[in-house]
């Protein structure tokens, strides 16, 4: 018996939410070496009261963040109704690195100021979040790249795929030695 297709409770009306909710966000990581310096210790120390305080400072208008922290990375989730009870970001490093989080805030920052583009059309583009939308309940992996790609012009940005209910992006910059993934998706709690 086939399996149900994992993706295909993603809509538009989610992965905007969580765009608009992280874009301001990544703005002050991307602008502001305090700030992103803030939350990488914040993140290394798995202090989520500091994650949660410098979240709202960054992105007041998000409801209900629930930010974390983990061996190789942090998160900040969003909860909704319905299907998808819970979608968000997780930024990732190689198992084991978290605590270099607070050494690689350039590399933090590069990769914020590299997808803000493609969150800003995530969070104005109705039709281009429906597209979004659309392509990974399709698993469409070479639409998601086209709509990345366009957005995402940096060479830094290494691969692009489909899992979770939402995407994964590679970064490898050439003055760091980690690889860092970007996911926007709706994480699966065993």
């Amino acid at each position: 018996m086939p399996q149900p297709n994992p993706n295909r409770f993603v809509s538009a009306y989610v992965v905007r939410s969580v765009a608009r909710a992280m874009l301001p966000f990544y703005r002050k990581i991307a602008s502001n070496k305090t700030f992103a310096s803030q939350w990488g210790r914040a993140v290394v120390d798995v202090n989520v009261t500091e994650m949660q305080r410098l979240f709202r400072l960054a992105s007041p208008l998000a409801k209900n963040p629930l930010p974390g922290s983990f061996k190789s990375g942090y998160n900040v989730y969003f909860e909704f109704k319905g299907k998808i009870d819970i979608y968000g970001v997780d930024i990732l490093l190689p198992p084991g690195t978290l605590k270099l989080i607070s050494q690689e805030i350039r590399a933090h920052q590069k990769m914020a100021q590299a997808i803000l583009p493609l969150y800003r059309a995530l969070a104005s583009d109705t039709p281009f979040a429906e597209v979004w939308a659309r392509a990974i309940r399709a698993g469409n992996t070479a639409k998601i790249d086209a709509l990345v790609r366009r957005r995402i012009p940096t060479p830094a940005l290494r691969s692009i795929s489909i899992g979770g209910s939402g995407v994964t992006l590679t970064f490898k910059f050439a003055f760091s030695p980690y690889t860092y993934e970007h996911l926007l998706y709706h994480p699966v709690f065993e």
